[in-house]
């Protein structure tokens, strides 16, 4: 998979073992669309969520439907 911006410029500045911590971490961070019901996590979509917690509304485009809305992202505790 392509690394978005974000990513690439996390992965610059991060040692190798640290960059591999904050992708497993950011994967555990998803987002169920409102509209079509596809879950996909944070990392998929080209974001970056590390040592976060809460449960934040964002805009955010799902790449299974196309339309952008507000949705919760949540931490699950399986991968």
């Amino acid at each position: 998979m392509k690394l978005s911006g974000t990513q690439k410029l996390v992965k610059f500045f991060s040692s190798s073992a640290k960059f591999d911590m904050i992708k497993a971490e950011s994967m555990t961070w998803h987002f169920t669309c409102s509209s079509c019901g596809n879950t996909a996590s944070i990392w998929e979509i080209g974001g970056v969520r590390y040592k976060a917690s809460g449960k934040p509304l964002v805009s955010i485009k799902c790449p299974k439907c196309g339309r952008i809305a507000m949705q919760s992202i949540k931490k699950s505790d399986a991968t």
